[in-house]
């Protein structure tokens, strides 16, 4: 009797894992709110309005990381719809990804609190380094669905996950010439960050329009040629 375990993981579809993965997206982003405590009576009796306005800083972390983990959970649905195999690999960059999920509040809070007065750039250095952790976590995910073997995909297809490799290969150059920028300009970088969260928003707009700029450069070099 042959009582070898196997290490291999069958192929099956990926519903654990996205069940999984949506467990903790759902409880990061509610973990925000936490974060906002209500006034103490006495500020209460002393002025609701102002005890309120006092806080702008947490509503500001509220606001942005909320949003930094929704952007991550629909790059994550995005990439994941376009998965048919799990694979022990999958698994382990997957549980990395969410790691950077969890992570998101913490240099959220950070930022904000830092917008009240402090050192901005580095309060904005970090929360680039929670970005190109993310950008590098989505690029590795995209791998699997580029490389993804024992499945027939028309060109069309194959062209289309080629297109989500590029657009998250992007991202990690977008991310790390953000952070550098952080040295010379604070304000740039923070509307780089904006401009990364479009595409993180919209990557089905940007992977359409990444496959749309490589079909105009191969029919330019046919038409030179």
């Amino acid at each position: 009797m042959n009582n070898e375990i196997s290490t291999t993981v069958t192929p099956n579809e990926t519903g654990r894992i996205e069940a999984f993965s949506d467990g903790v997206f759902a409880i990061a982003i509610t973990l925000l709110i936490l974060e906002i405590k209500a006034p103490s009576p006495e500020q209460i009796r002393s002025g609701l309005v102002e005890a309120l306005l006092e806080k702008w800083s947490n509503y500001l972390a509220f606001f942005i990381g909320f949003f930094t983990i929704l952007v991550c959970w629909i790059n994550h649905h995005y990439i994941f719809d376009q998965l048919k195999k799990t694979s022990h690999s999958l698994l382990l960059v997957n549980s990395f990804t969410l790691f950077v999920v969890t992570f998101v509040p913490f240099p959220t809070g950070i930022l904000s609190e830092a917008f009240k007065g402090g050192d901005l750039q580095t309060a904005v250095q970090l929360f680039g380094l929670a970005f190109i952790l993310m950008a590098s976590c989505f690029t590795a995910l995209s791998m699997f669905v580029h490389n993804e073997k024992g499945i027939d995909y028309t060109q069309e297809q194959l062209n289309y996950k080629k297109g989500i490799r590029r657009m998250y290969s992007i991202s990690i150059i977008h991310t790390i010439i953000t952070f550098f920028v952080a040295y010379l300009s604070v304000t740039a970088s923070i509307l780089l960050y904006i401009a990364l969260f479009s595409m993180f928003l919209f990557p089905v707009w940007y992977t359409n329009l990444i496959i749309k700029l490589q079909r105009n450069k191969l029919d330019n070099q046919i038409t030179e040629q």
